[in-house]
């Protein structure tokens, strides 16, 4: 049973797209995923602006319109996180995103997607070590919290064309999701100069030790609303400039429900509760007692606002900017979310991007290849409740980062496989500074079947 238990548990793990093993995972709901697709981290933007193809991108479905044709499209993703001052890595890959859309003569489209929207996988040990005398025994107490887990998001997009020169949409995203909190006291009781275990070496590592576990899990839902629209009236000169705007709000509150398991003391050190471990289960089967259970609706309220703009320098060439602004509206007093009690309250981004789009009819194989790159900032704000003060602390760190990325077109739908590289520095005013490495490759088909059936002969 607790076998089939843990495989259960790898299985979210995999499904929901986990990302990252850090400290920033730790912090809330966990670490934001907020690029999903290769033609995105090659321009380093939000993708609200075209990077996909011109006029078109997978991340904003008011330019949707523009597809000639419907699109399947998969991208796979790694991330690497360096800390500098310990060297020492953390590399990690998933499946980042599955899309489909469906445009319908030039003036709709449809589309749904399903991707991460968060990510929790920590293990964090505190490297402060606790000492107490107690008689004439030595006792070290030290911290360990552990998690994993995460939040996927299942999206169902509407576009529509109102003009020649104006385009709206909007994104309804379905948040679900689970993660494991475990917190775990460790108790030493020194260098005794005993044999505890009777194995024949005196006070080796660990045979001290006793280990007592508290266990928690959330189960999460919700529903997010976003709304886009995007213009190409505009001139400056005779250069095109395209105008986006999005925003995103909650639609049904975000739910969580909680579950609390009893504390206990892990005899066999196998990290659960069992007829092994004290107090021991009761009952005939030994099942251990039920969690209590509890249920909380406002401890998650994202909201984003966001602007693009685009200038068509030439046919092929364009230059881009885009400044995003997300926020956590909750007002937490509680750890629920995470063990480290630490919400992110605020994450800004600013991105200038420029990219060479392939030429419509190439005449050269270097033709049919989209050239991106470009330079971003992000800030981070959060703060923590402390309550025996009953205050909030704040924290911040911050990312600057460079990115590149390529785009080949082949085949008479224009598919299209994609490449993209983020190189970022992250410096933290409380943690060591991190380097890290995000690559993401992309493969999108398209299909006039999805449009319109050939004729029967």
């Amino acid at each position: 049973m607790f076998l089939r238990k843990k495989y259960y548990q790898l299985l979210i793990i995999l499904f929901s797209f986990i990302y990252a093993q850090d400290v920033y995972s730790a912090y809330g709901v966990g670490e934001m995923l907020l690029s999903h697709n290769a033609s995105v981290i090659g321009t380093g933007s939000i993708g609200l602006m075209p990077n996909f193809q011109r006029d078109v991108s997978l991340s904003n479905p008011s330019t949707w319109t523009n597809m000639p044709f419907a699109y399947v499209s998969i991208n796979y993703g790694g991330v690497q996180i360096e800390d500098k001052l310990n060297n020492r890595e953390n590399i990690l890959s998933g499946l980042n995103q599955f899309q489909f859309i469906l445009p319908i003569q030039g003036r709709y489209a449809i589309g749904i997607g399903f991707q991460p929207y968060s990510s929790q996988l920590y293990s964090l040990k505190s490297n402060n070590t606790e000492i107490k005398y107690i008689q004439q025994d030595t006792l070290n107490f030290n911290r360990m919290i552990n998690g994993g887990g995460g939040i996927s998001d299942f999206s169902f997009s509407l576009s529509a064309r109102f003009t020649n020169t104006e385009k709206g949409a909007l994104k309804f995203n379905y948040l679900f999701g689970s993660s494991r909190n475990q917190i775990a006291y460790s108790l030493n009781e020194g260098n005794n100069g005993l044999d505890d275990d009777f194995d024949g070496v005196i006070d080796e590592d660990g045979e001290n030790s006793v280990n007592y576990i508290y266990n928690q899990r959330n189960i999460y839902n919700g529903t997010l609303i976003n709304g886009y629209l995007t213009s190409d009236r505009f001139y400056i000169g005779n250069r095109s400039l395209t105008i986006s705007i999005s925003f995103n709000s909650v639609l049904n509150p975000f739910r969580i429900n909680n579950y609390s398991f009893y504390p206990f003391e892990d005899i066999n050190n196998n990290g659960y509760y069992d007829i092994n471990d004290y107090p021991q289960p009761a009952g005939n089967d030994s099942i251990p007692p039920s969690a209590l259970k509890s249920e909380f609706n406002n401890q998650f309220i994202p909201s984003q606002y966001a602007i693009g703009f685009n200038l068509e320098l030439t046919e092929m060439l364009n230059l881009q900017a885009e400044l995003s602004d997300w926020s956590d509206l909750a007002n937490n007093q509680n750890n629920i979310l995470s063990n480290m009690n630490y919400q992110l309250i605020d994450y800004r981004h600013i991105n200038i991007s420029a990219i060479r789009f392939a030429r419509s009819l190439p005449r050269y194989w270097y033709e049919s290849v989209h050239f991106r790159s470009g330079i971003f900032f992000r800030e981070y704000n959060l703060k923590k409740y402390i309550l025996n003060d009953n205050k909030f602390v704040k924290y911040d760190y911050n990312d600057i980062g460079l990115s590149i990325g390529l785009g080949v077109k082949f085949g008479l739908t224009k598919n299209q496989l994609d490449f993209g590289l983020n190189l970022i520095n992250r410096s933290d005013s409380i943690n060591n500074d991190k380097f890290i490495t995000n690559f993401n490759i992309g493969l999108t088909i398209g299909d006039i079947w999805f449009v319109k059936r050939r004729a029967k002969k």
